[in-house]
Parts: structure tokens; C-alpha cells; sequence
């Protein structure tokens, strides 16, 4: 289900933006290579891509309810040209308040592709992502909540000497996390979260429906980032309920994701990593009036 707080605020933004900023239509919606019969999807099978006009994209995660099933079922066949081409990116973008699973996520896909769009325009670059949490640096003292198992950055948080507690909704994956990894702490139970002083979230949980009743338990954290790919959009809403980071993918290189995506491999190289902080977030309307004045001077 849709968040009850963060999508209307985020929603309401972007109808905002685009007052100010015409927003452009889809090109076409790169959906990822099925898996031959027998082989497991890959990780960048995990995400659709949406492409708009001006050459912006948007990903979005697909393994949330039957997302990709539904995404296949009525975008596979694309035999009339490229699939949702000529779509209002806008108006996909209400889908992220739907109960539809695979309107979400197209949703998200088109609020991410207009956030990049804007920022294009607007002269905007999201700073590099200073390391593979989304820049939350890791003391002895810390003790990182983390919603959404990342397997991959397990390796690297354990040296640190912080405590680590993961929170994931599939019993099967709890169990083999505190088969391989034993000195976390991983459990069904989210109220778990509210002795962390740091947190580290998935983005699917605006997927998910999940991110506000995440926040409301770990409101006495520090820090609380929002990650991966689908994590790209205008984060002012975000900080606005307590989120603290924002570290999302960018895609430099569309001819190399699309050839991707096509062909099922990874397309790790045609994106970059980036953090926004909201410390450092100068917000929209500073943006906004940024570009205001470069164009017309003699009205700064």
C-alpha cells in the first residue's frame, strides 16, 4: 500500500515542478531480460528503467508483489513501438499512490526519471557517493539498524566493530542470514530498530508502503539513509519526515543500460552512485531560484 505521508507530499511536489519546469514525456520503458528457462534472474533483472525525451532516466525496483509479472503481462508484447512512448511522465508518476503493484512501480520509475530531468536542467549534480552506505560512517560505539538485508555490504560494516541489526520480511532469508553471518542481529521484528542509533533502508519500502512506520520507530536515530537504485527522486519531502541521506543511481550512459537491459547482463557501467545529504541539500526552491537568476540577472 501506498505511504500514507511521504507519496501525497512527494506527489504534490512534482505537480510543483512542473509549473516551473514543463516536464517531458516517455520515450519508452526498458523492461529486464526474462531468464532462460531454468536460470535464476540476475540482480539487474530486478529493475525497469524509464526513459524520457529529453535522454533522463528513472529506475525502479520490480520484486515487490507481482510487479514484474503484472509490468511483463501488459508492457511485454510492445508490438504497436516502444512501450508507455508518449506517456505523460507526470501523470505515471501518480501511479506510486496506487494499490496496483506494478502501477507503483512505474510510479516511483517516473518520479525518478522527472527528479533527474529537472535536476539536468537545473544544473544540478548530485555529489558522488562517498562510500557503499550511502555515506554513514561506522564507529565501535554505532549500532546500525539496517531494513532490507544487503548482503553484499555485510563484509565490509563488520570490520567497523558496530553492532548490526537487519530487519526482513521473509523468515527464509532471516535464517540464512544468522546461518552465515552470526554476529548480526536479524529478526521479523521492526520494533528491533528503535535501540539503533543509525539507520540504513531499502527504497522498495516506498514500494512497500513500509518507510513512515519505519521512520515513526527509529525517530530517535541520528541518521537515517534511504538507498539503491530506485532511490533517486527529489529527497525534500523525504527529509522533511526524517529521513537524513538519500543515495541514489544515475544513469550516464542510456545506449549502455539499454543494451543492458536488453540483453539481461549487469549495467553497473552505465550508472554512477550518488549521496545527498540533507545537511547539504540546498532544497527545490533554492534551485529553482537559482536558475531563475541565470537566466533573467537583472531580477536577482
Amino acid at each position: 500500500m501506498p505511504s500514507d505521508l511521504l507519496v501525497p507530499a512527494l506527489l504534490c511536489q512534482l505537480h510543483e515542478l512542473a509549473r516551473h519546469l514543463p516536464p517531458p514525456t516517455v520515450r519508452r520503458l526498458h523492461m529486464p531480460a526474462r531468464p532462460a528457462v531454468g536460470c535464476e534472474a540476475t540482480h539487474a533483472g530486478e529493475f525497469c528503467a524509464l526513459e524520457l525525451d529529453d535522454g533522463a532516466f528513472g529506475l525502479s525496483f520490480l520484486l515487490v508483489g507481482d510487479a514484474l509479472e503484472g509490468l511483463i503481462r501488459r508492457h511485454g508484447g510492445h508490438r504497436q513501438g516502444p512501450p508507455l512512448a508518449g506517456t505523460s511522465a507526470l501523470q505515471l508518476a501518480q501511479g506510486l499512490a496506487s494499490p496496483d503493484a506494478t502501477e507503483r512501480a512505474l510510479g516511483l520509475a517516473a518520479c525518478n526519471a522527472l527528479a533527474h530531468s529537472a535536476w539536468r536542467r537545473l544544473g544540478f549534480e548530485p555529489p558522488p557517493a562517498g562510500n557503499a552506505l550511502g555515506g554513514l560512517a561506522l564507529a565501535p560505539t554505532d549500532h546500525l539498524g539496517m531494513i532490507g538485508a544487503f548482503t553484499p555490504l555485510l563484509a565490509g560494516i563488520e570490520p567497523s566493530g558496530a553492532r548490526l541489526t537487519v530487519v526482513e520480511l521473509d523468515a527464509r532469508k532471516i535464517q540464512t542470514l544468522r546461518e552465515q553471518y552470526p554476529w548480526v542481529t536479524a529478526t521479523l521484528d521492526r520494533t528491533r530498530l528503535a535501540g539503533c542509533n543509525k539507520i540504513l533502508g531499502t527504497s522498495s519500502m516506498l514500494l512497500n508502503g513500509t518507510l513512515d512506520d519505519m521512520l515513526a520507530i527509529c525517530r530517535s536515530a541520528s541518521e537515517f539513509v534511504l538507498v539503491g537504485p530506485s532511490a533517486g527522486l527529489w529527497p525534500d519531502a523525504l527529509f522533511q519526515q526524517g529521513v537524513t541521506g538519500v543515495a541514489g543511481t544515475l544513469i550516464h550512459d542510456g545506449e549502455n543500460l539499454a543494451r543492458a537491459m536488453a540483453q539481461g547482463t549487469a549495467w553497473r557501467a552505465a550508472t554512477r552512485k550518488f549521496a545527498i545529504s540533507r545537511k547539504e541539500w540546498p532544497g527545490w526552491r533554492t534551485l529553482l531560484d537559482t536558475r531563475q537568476s541565470r537566466v533573467n540577472p537583472s531580477s536577482a
